[in-house]
């Protein structure tokens, strides 16, 4: 696929998001700028690389429209948020509102994609109202799984470099970003332990624990659909920075020895998988 021009709608969305920088309390919004723009750029990187994917259809290589409509999807996918945080100064959707289709909304009545084809239009909307969808719809059509995919990918590379840093450090916007979670070093929920084990994604709701994230974003490895993604995430070592602390933990050590060995296969070609995701 050829490279995608979205100088308008970088300015569009930047646009959007000038309107909430005067709400008290506004630093997390600014991260979710930042974070926007770096899924745009892993999006566009996977969209870039996909001859190399040996589980990518040949029809969704030579598909254009279903190419843009995933990286407009990904610069879009969380312009919820902005609303999202100014009314409830929550990222976390079960004490606020589902942020995905916060942000379908969003783009519906700000109208992004007037300009867009139908198909490119509906395809990026499918993608940002399915993004966070803990199991996706099974019969979904080929490139609507595939926009949505992109945007997943993306979204959780970035998301392990966002709680590498802020688990690791002291920062003004921690809570908001690590969804108030406790920060008890040597406490975790079995329930987490055990979707480790059992190879269940937990949902953020059934967070309770600091470790209980850690543990939470290692089950994200095994629902990386891209290689383009998996290798990314295996020569950043971020995933090393997340897991480290449960190394100290010896209740957690078969948990931990698994997330590990996933982290080993991510630098190794895969045939791909269909898994779920966040």
């Amino acid at each position: 696929m050829s490279s995608v021009d979205l100088s308008e709608h970088r300015k569009n969305f930047l646009r959007y998001t000038e309107r909430f920088n005067e709400i008290p309390e506004a630093a997390p919004l600014r991260l979710k700028v930042e974070h926007t723009f770096r899924v745009l750029e892993h999006a566009c990187r996977i969209v870039e690389h996909l001859p190399q994917e040996v589980s990518v259809p040949r029809e969704i290589l030579q598909d254009e429209e279903a190419g843009r409509a995933a990286v407009l999807a990904a610069l879009y996918h969380d312009c919820g948020r902005f609303p999202q945080f100014s009314r409830y100064r929550t990222f976390l959707d079960a004490r606020s509102v589902n942020h995905a289709v916060l942000s379908f909304k969003v783009m519906r009545d700000e109208d992004f994609l007037r300009q867009e084809s139908r198909r490119v239009r509906a395809l990026a909307q499918c993608a940002v109202l399915l993004h966070n969808r803990h199991i996706l719809p099974p019969l979904l059509e080929r490139d609507a799984r595939f926009a949505v995919d992109v945007v997943r990918d993306a979204d959780k590379l970035d998301i392990f470099r966002i709680m590498a840093g802020y688990l690791t450090q002291a920062l003004p916007e921690k809570d908001a970003v690590l969804l108030h979670v406790k920060d008890e070093p040597d406490r975790w929920s079995k329930e987490i332990e055990a979707a480790v084990l059992t190879g269940r994604v937990p949902g953020y709701a059934e967070l309770r624990f600091v470790n209980d994230f850690r543990l939470l974003l290692g089950t994200w490895m095994g629902e990386l659909r891209f290689e383009v993604t998996r290798r990314a995430l295996a020569e950043s070592g971020l995933m090393e920075i997340v897991l480290e602390p449960l190394n100290k933990l010896p209740g957690l050590h078969t948990a931990t020895k698994l997330l590990y060995r996933q982290l080993e296969a991510c630098r190794s070609p895969r045939a791909g998988s269909t898994g779920g995701g966040q």
